[in-house]
């Protein structure tokens, strides 16, 4: 906890990985000296499959804002995932949906080719 406080100290920016699987704490998110949660894609998966007013997400999402925390989802496949996180705020989402892994340079050419698309903005 320290080592991660002095980090922070030094504009670092911290991230709680994973959330939602394993045996995430919200004692330990409380209590940990965070900037970021990230939520993992399995939890992601099961939270958007169930209607929107059941499941944890949006909880989980609001609570997170609550402490001061951003929230990146992981894992976004789909148009409907994305839209979802999206009505409950979630700042940040990554996944399939966007790209899958690629190479530097196939990333660099997506890259210029979408600031081209855009006016130079991304």
């Amino acid at each position: 906890m320290e080592t991660v406080t002095q980090l922070r100290k030094l504009g670092f920016v911290v991230e709680m990985d994973d959330f939602g699987s394993g045996y995430s704490s919200l004692n330990t998110l409380n209590n940990l000296p965070i900037d970021v949660l990230k939520l993992d894609m399995e939890f992601i998966r099961s939270e958007t499959a169930k209607p929107a007013s059941q499941g944890i997400l949006r909880f989980v999402i609001d609570l997170a804002h609550w402490i001061k925390l951003h929230v990146i989802a992981e894992g976004v496949e789909t148009k409907e995932q994305l839209e979802r996180l999206a009505n409950i705020d979630c700042d940040y989402v990554q996944g399939y949906y966007f790209a899958k892994p690629m190479p530097c340079g196939e990333f660099e050419n997506l890259l210029k080719e979408s600031m081209e698309k855009d006016g130079g903005t991304i």
